[in-house]
């Protein structure tokens, strides 16, 4: 008998610690349910924290400004890029040609220049002659007045015939005649050097349109070298050699590895919280937890859904209010070495320290 109730009060004693052990068990996630709860609708923590965020960088999109087949493509895929590398090269025959042609038009153009100088130069002469002569004639016109003068009178006196007075008459009006068509002469010589002179002009200008067609003739002769404007990694590769590209098609991307950034969406609930120059921490999901610096930069000025394609109309009856998410932009405060391993794209958590 003994023995039978000693096991009994053994029995209960384990039966008892079993269910205080349950009670205890059921308690901590009753507590744990209620703070998780409690979590949805409070802030408890002492960071505002989101995991609707990514790391974002500078994205060089490199296009070809002008149409050609490809001749030799000098990146590789995923490698690095310097700043002033070339990393495409176009056929540059069609190009070259027109440099001749561009060449050879200023070369047209230097000539009708000159010629219409040596013209100046052979119409000023020739008006000087014509005035040299012009001077005579007006020599031989008083010669002839002051004849005239003399026959006039003598011819009154009946001291010389009609036909040498006639004869002196003759030579005053010829004489007329040749000073005025001397007089013509040099107003169209002048007008000929006038007209040579605006021609002359116009070449000058010619000439410098020319100049500027060689000009771009030569730029767009370099355009068959596309240049890496920044140092970077190259994303991937989608041209081919001796493939048509066109003016404007994207040839390769290149990102930059010197800035990196995270675009965090916070709620606007909590956005009374976050300044400009709050420290925060910035947790990558993809490098197993890893935690990085950084620092609040910039806030945006409208929530993420004024930015996008088609904004939300709330005019309607079927409206629903849903909480908007704004912006945030924090830099990195790590060295860029330390950032190696991060990739734009990734996502991150990121704890704002109030």
């Amino acid at each position: 008998m003994t023995d039978g109730k000693t096991t009994d009060t053994g029995e209960k004693k384990q039966e008892k610690k079993r269910n205080r052990l349950i009670e205890i068990v059921a308690i901590v996630f009753l507590v744990a349910g209620i703070l998780w709860i409690g979590s949805l609708f409070f802030d408890f923590s002492s960071d505002i924290r989101t995991n609707n965020a990514q790391v974002d960088a500078e994205i060089a999109a490199i296009t070809s400004r002008v149409s050609g087949t490809i001749k030799a493509i000098r990146f590789n895929e995923y490698g690095t890029v310097r700043a002033g590398d070339t990393i495409v090269v176009l056929d540059d025959e069609e190009f070259l040609i027109k440099v001749a042609q561009a060449e050879a038009d200023l070369e047209i153009a230097k000539a009708n220049l000159a010629t219409a100088k040596q013209t100046i130069v052979t119409s000023v002469s020739s008006q000087q002659a014509t005035q040299a002569r012009m001077q005579g004639n007006v020599a031989n016109l008083e010669k002839a007045e002051k004849n005239y003068k003399r026959f006039t009178n003598m011819y009154r006196d009946s001291a010389v015939t009609l036909n040498q007075f006639d004869q002196v008459t003759a030579q005053l009006k010829s004489e007329q005649a040749n000073l005025q068509a001397m007089r013509n002469d040099v107003g169209t010589s002048k007008s000929v050097i006038a007209q040579n002179q605006l021609n002359i002009e116009s070449l000058k200008a010619t000439i410098k349109r020319k100049e500027a067609d060689l000009a771009a003739a030569r730029l767009q002769l370099t355009y068959t070298k596309i240049i890496a404007p920044v140092e970077g990694i190259a994303g991937e590769r989608t041209i081919h050699l001796g493939e048509l590209v066109n003016a404007n098609q994207v040839v390769a991307e290149i990102v930059a590895q010197h800035k990196k950034w995270v675009a965090a969406n916070f709620k606007e609930t909590q956005m009374d919280e976050i300044k400009v120059g709050q420290k925060a921490d910035i947790i990558v999901d993809g490098l197993g937890g890893k935690t990085f610096k950084g620092v609040v930069k910039d806030l945006s000025p409208a929530t993420g859904a004024k930015f996008s394609m088609v904004a939300p109309d709330n005019s309607t009856g079927n409206f629903v209010k849903i909480t908007q998410r704004i912006p945030v932009r924090v830099e990195f405060t790590d060295s860029p070495e330390k950032l190696s391993e991060i990739k734009p794209g990734m996502n991150v958590t990121v704890e704002i320290k109030k």
